[in-house]
């Protein structure tokens, strides 16, 4: 039976019984053991297959690859372009039951689906509202995305509130599975805009959610640091609050969201047929001039939202805000929500998925040059 909003809003999360959180040990993943000598420009998405093997999407190549670490090749899958086993600006790459995965196809506005050699079998038109979006797929089919509140006509949620809806193709059903906070809009994002401007609020705080391997969706609430579960059949599970005191947005620190954000978002009309297309990146004065035309949180937020990362049997890792300079923090939770250990890695990197054969993170240099690392799963925690 489909979530009413009645439904979701009484269905409270059970906080765990504990009061004040253990602490939790640092463990370092101080060196790779592999690593891709393959150059990629703009890595966006990363999916281990069974056999070791990985899917790599390059936005700015406008390219899957697929890698054996092993053996050190590359081999190209998707290739740039509008046909039917083709990309343009390839994104997220989402497992699917199976060796299957969809890639998110943004320029072509679609998602496409590769077999488990990561060649394009099928294609999935981008009709409904979110569906770009997609997290996962369970083992019946459904699919798992975000729908923002402002696209809704009902006009029953704050404009910055996200749904996170289940999907069924077969039968047309939509469930809502819960509500989290989304990216902040900008206090005057309804008046026309006089300057280059960013149409959300810089750094602000916001939930970050993924699907686990067995259908469990996990959120971890900006509210406080903690994760929620919400596993089929079952009441939500909140785990405890694991809340710091963080450190202020600086100028630097807005020259670089403006950065990130331009390097992110593609622009209509810059693709071939006047589609979507990746812009070339901004001279420092063009930045300089949207930073001062943006609205920033004064705080950076406690985790980053787009680094929730789940891991097979059932952990979870969340990132830390990343400082220049500094070793790589993601905190590790337990199917509870427990924090187990903290994980450090090298400056400069960061994860893209956890597999069974190892957590695999983008090493970055300063001239933008991207190579993939495999470092070994750490065990134990506590």
């Amino acid at each position: 039976m489909p979530f009413s909003v009645f439904r979701l809003c009484a269905a409270v999360a059970v906080p765990l019984a504990i009061a004040s959180p253990a602490p939790a040990q640092t463990v370092r993943l101080a060196a790779p053991t592999a690593t891709v000598s393959e150059e990629f420009s703009a890595i966006r998405g990363v999916r281990e297959l069974s056999d070791g093997r990985v899917l790599v999407s390059d936005y700015i190549d406008q390219r899957v690859v697929l890698v054996d670490l092993t053996r050190g090749t590359v081999t190209l899958r998707v290739g740039k372009g509008g046909g039917p086993q083709e990309a343009r600006l390839p994104t997220r790459l989402v497992p699917i039951p199976g060796d299957s995965t969809i890639l998110t196809d943004v320029g072509n506005g679609r998602l496409l689906v590769l077999d488990g050699q990561g060649n394009a079998v099928r294609t999935i038109p981008a009709e409904r509202h979110g569906v770009m979006g997609v997290r996962g797929m369970d083992v019946r089919g459904r699919f798992y995305y975000a729908v923002p509140a402002w696209a809704d006509q009902r006009g029953e949620l704050p404009d910055d509130s996200v749904r996170v809806v289940r999907w069924d193709p077969r039968t047309g059903a939509t469930e809502i599975l819960a509500v989290v906070q989304g990216e902040r809009m900008r206090s005057d994002i309804r008046s026309p805009a006089l300057s280059p401007r960013i149409p959300t609020v810089g750094y602000a705080a916001r939930d970050g959610w993924v699907l686990s391997e067995t259908g469990v969706v996990r959120i971890v609430r900006a509210g406080g640091y903690r994760v929620e579960t919400r596993a089929p059949g079952s009441a939500p599970v909140l785990g405890p609050s694991y809340a710091y005191a963080t450190r202020p947005v600086s100028p630097a620190d807005r020259l670089a969201y403006v950065r990130r954000f331009n390097a992110a978002n593609p622009t209509s009309g810059k693709g071939e047929g006047g589609g979507m297309g990746y812009s070339p990146a901004r001279n420092e004065t063009e930045v300089a001039t949207m930073a001062r035309g943006t609205q920033f949180d004064g705080q950076h937020p406690m985790f980053s939202a787009g680094d929730v990362i789940p891991e097979p049997g059932g952990r979870l890792w969340v990132g830390r805000p990343a400082e220049e300079g500094k070793p790589v923090l993601y905190d590790v939770f337990d199917e509870t929500g427990v924090k187990t250990m903290t994980a450090e890695l090298p400056p400069g990197r960061r994860i893209m998925t956890i597999g069974r054969h190892g957590v695999y993170a983008i090493a970055e240099s300063d001239l933008g040059i991207q190579r993939l690392e495999r470092y070994p799963r750490p065990t134990g925690g506590r």
